[in-house]
C-alpha cells in the first residue's frame, strides 16, 4: 500500500491550520500545541515550507508563520517536491534501476500506476486541504 510520510502528513496539517488563521501570524509553539505535533519536527518542516515558497515568517513578539500569496495554486505534488518526498514508487522507476529489468513485464504497469498517481497529485491544489 502507498503510504504518506509523517513529513507530508504533518505539513498538510500545518498548512491547513495556517489557512484557517486568516492571515495572522501563528507561532510554532502555538501550532505544535494545538495540532499535537512535535515542536522540533514542525520547525524543520516550516523551514522547508518557507524555502519552498509556501509560507513566510516574521520574527519578534508578534511574529510567526503565515501562508504567502499564491500558496493555494501549488499542488500536492509541489509539496512533495518541496519536502523531497517525490520518490519513485518502486525501485525500477527510480535512479538506481533494477537487477531484474531484463524480461520484466511489471515495469510498464508500475509506470502507468505512478504516472496516474503523480497526475492526480498535480491536480489537487493545496487550497483544497
Amino acid at each position: 500500500m502507498i503510504t504518506i510520510s509523517k513529513k507530508v502528513e504533518y505539513s498538510i496539517v500545518f498548512l491547513s491550520f495556517l489557512s484557517h488563521s486568516k492571515g495572522k501570524n501563528v507561532s510554532l509553539s502555538e501550532a505544535a500545541k494545538k495540532l499535537f505535533l512535535p515542536y522540533r519536527f514542525l520547525g524543520q518542516l516550516a523551514t522547508n515550507l518557507k524555502s519552498g515558497g509556501i509560507i513566510e515568517s516574521q520574527e519578534g513578539k508578534s511574529g510567526g508563520y503565515q501562508l504567502i500569496d499564491g500558496w493555494e495554486k501549488k499542488s500536492l505534488y509541489d509539496l512533495l517536491e518541496i519536502l523531497g518526498e517525490n520518490k519513485a514508487m518502486v525501485t525500477c522507476l527510480g535512479d538506481k534501476g533494477c537487477v531484474r529489468i531484463k524480461g520484466c513485464s511489471l515495469k510498464k504497469i508500475w509506470e502507468k500506476i505512478e504516472k496516474s498517481w503523480f497526475l492526480e497529485l498535480k491536480r489537487v491544489k493545496l487550497s483544497e486541504i
